[in-house]
């Protein structure tokens, strides 16, 4: 049997103190670069792979390091943090030139996976640094001491920043303004925040009996929680051949329903089941829930499924590669789970090890692919878009170059680049909007007064002049909105109400956002129209075509087509020039057709 992680050797305080100030040290340099906007800052394929090195090295170190493995601690985790400073150089030179394009998603997804990667490459440091053979128990132990000492260890950080926030505070009532200038200083509180985070890096790594007992403790309550996850695949998967895929579907977030029951569910037995411990429940409990858990693999194959429904339709986008990339990595554990299942039976936990050994491997080398030029998701998603352009499925005239730049990054707006220079000439309409899309400080003079092309629903009206001016000054969008405005009696008092709506054009079905006005006595009052139902519908035309009507009684819902929006009541309405709230048409959620304003 497989022993479980040993516990640590005496941990070098002073050396790890060091290292953790010398750390704050290395992150305010790079803060004071960014906050003067000179030199690295200016530079993301320097400045991008300096922050990763600065913050990943070090904080790598300390888990890994004790008394007697130092030297193959920093050359282990140097090798490692020197392999996440290239990746960092490839997504700060897709982030250049600095203001050409937004870049806060791909930063974003940059810190996000390298938090993936360094939470699986700590444990397989942490093993090899103390010459130890690579084994699940050891490597599941690893995972949760991890896992708490980095977040008490944060903890105990934001609890010394409040205690010096209070102390300056304190002094500053009696007239001391000393401490609390002190205590905002840059220089003071980096050095000083990461010394604490060293500090406590060193104190719960020593703690390790009252780490494994939390440990215990979090792991009673995944004991508690797994039958219950275990039931609803179960019946839910029951319940499909009554009701059919096509409700699941309609709902537009079925896929990611889906993925989070499996998710879920695999987290619930990773932390419950382990190989080198006894069945954590009794026989006639263990063996309906691993029938459950058999099970995955048809939650999986309907993710992919559901997505692929999206694929074949509307194409690659970044947040499909990474749903098809997540739904894999799911059906890869539940499918090697399974087989374990129908191999050992009562006995399958034994092969659990196996499984995550080797899907751990999988999971830290897709962390760290996806941040390569091999498996780069925007440009995934721009070739396919454009494939689409290519292929006529949309005219590039409809083709929602916005989303283009703001989402898909420097492959995004070389295209655009290109496309501006070959249709400056050819198209002058079309290299505008181009343009606009590049800038999008610009707003093209054709949509600066919505009123003069919104859809009129059910016919054209006169708005009242007191509500008229209020909505002018209400609404922001984009080049590729479709807007309407509808008069409807809704609670049947005789006199009308008025909603503003408006749904982007995109790949996906639109969503459809808006506000009511209904009049009384002390002026318009003003509600937000909220969607609650969707049947996975073309928002745009949902508001040229659909039918109009009340759904419900007092105060009624709205319905348009087969959308159906709630009014929330909001604040009353004046005319006053810029004294309404301001409401912006949300983002395209992918690029490809956008819909045209059309008369009714």
């Amino acid at each position: 049997m497989a022993e479980p992680a040993r516990d640590p050797l005496p941990l070098p305080r002073n050396l790890m103190v060091v290292v953790a100030f010398a750390q704050g040290l290395a992150l305010l340099l790079l803060w004071r670069a960014m906050t003067h906007e000179v030199w690295p800052s200016q530079t993301p394929a320097l400045n991008v792979p300096l922050w990763t090195v600065a913050i990943t090295a070090p904080t790598l170190f300390l888990l890994t390091l004790e008394a007697g493995n130092l030297k193959r601690a920093a050359l282990f985790v140097g090798a490692f943090c020197a392999a996440l400073a290239l990746l960092g150089a490839y997504i700060g030179w897709q982030a250049s030139p600095i203001g050409a394009f937004p870049t806060g998603p791909l930063i974003a997804t940059f810190m996000l996976t390298m938090l993936v990667a360094c939470f699986k490459g700590a444990m397989y440091l942490q093993q090899i640094a103390a010459r130890e053979t690579i084994r699940y128990p050891a490597l599941f132990q690893r995972s949760w001491r991890n896992f708490l000492v980095f977040g008490l260890s944060w903890t105990l950080t934001v609890g010394v920043a409040l205690v010096l926030a209070l102390w300056g505070a304190l002094f500053a009532v009696i007239g001391i303004d000393f401490f609390q200038e002190l205590f905002r200083r840059d220089w003071f509180l980096f050095p000083v925040l990461a010394a604490a985070f060293g500090l406590g890096v060193f104190i719960f790594r020593r703690l390790t009996r009252v780490i494994d007992g939390v440990t215990s403790l979090l792991e009673g309550l995944m004991r508690l929680l797994l039958p219950l996850t275990a039931a609803v695949v179960a019946i839910f998967l029951a319940a499909l051949p009554f009701t059919g895929l096509a409700p699941l579907w309609e709902t537009g977030n079925g896929t990611a329903l889906l993925m989070a029951l499996n998710a879920i569910t695999l987290f619930t037995v990773n932390a419950v089941y382990q190989a080198d411990r006894h069945a954590p429940y009794p026989l006639f409990v263990h063996r309906p829930l691993y029938a459950c858990v058999a099970l995955l693999p048809v939650v999986s194959a309907l993710s992919v499924y559901g997505l692929s429904l999206r694929l074949v339709q509307y194409g690659w986008t970044v947040e499909r590669c990474w749903a098809l990339t997540l739904a894999l990595l799911f059906a890869a554990f539940s499918i090697g789970y399974a087989w374990s299942i129908v191999r050992h039976r009562d006995r399958w936990p034994a092969a659990l090890g196996r499984v995550n050994v080797g899907m751990g491997w999988v999971v830290l080398g897709t962390m760290l692919l996806v941040n390569t030029p091999l498996l780069d998701f925007r440009k995934v998603s721009l070739a396919s878009q454009f494939g689409r352009v290519a292929a006529g499925e949309i005219a590039l005239a409809d083709f929602d170059f916005r989303y283009a730049r703001e989402h898909l990054g420097r492959p995004a707006w070389q295209r655009l680049q290109a496309l501006h220079d070959e249709y400056e000439d050819k198209d002058p309409a079309l290299a505008e909007r181009i343009a606009n899309a590049l800038s999008p400080d610009v707003i093209p003079d054709r949509i600066r007064d919505p009123r003069d092309f919104v859809v009129y629903r059910p016919g054209t009206f006169e708005l009242p002049a007191d509500l008229r001016e209020s909505i002018g000054n209400e609404w922001h969008y984009n080049d590729d909105s479709t807007l309407a405005l509808v008069r409807i009696d809704l609670d049947g008092d005789g006199r009308p109400e008025y909603a503003w709506l408006g749904a982007d054009a995109g790949s996906d079905p639109g969503y459809l956002w808006g506000t009511l006005y209904r009049k009384n006595d002390d002026g318009w009052t003003r509600y937000r129209l909220e969607e609650t139902k969707r049947w996975g519908s073309d928002g745009a035309e949902a508001l040229r075509r659909g039918v109009v009507v009340a759904a419900d009684p007092e105060l009624p819902d709205l319905r348009v087509g087969d959308f159906v929006l709630r009014p929330m009541r909001m604040d009353a309405v004046t005319a006053e020039p810029g004294s309404a709230n301001v409401y912006y048409a949300p983002e395209t959620k992918a690029a490809g057709a956008s819909g045209r304003d059309a008369p009714p």
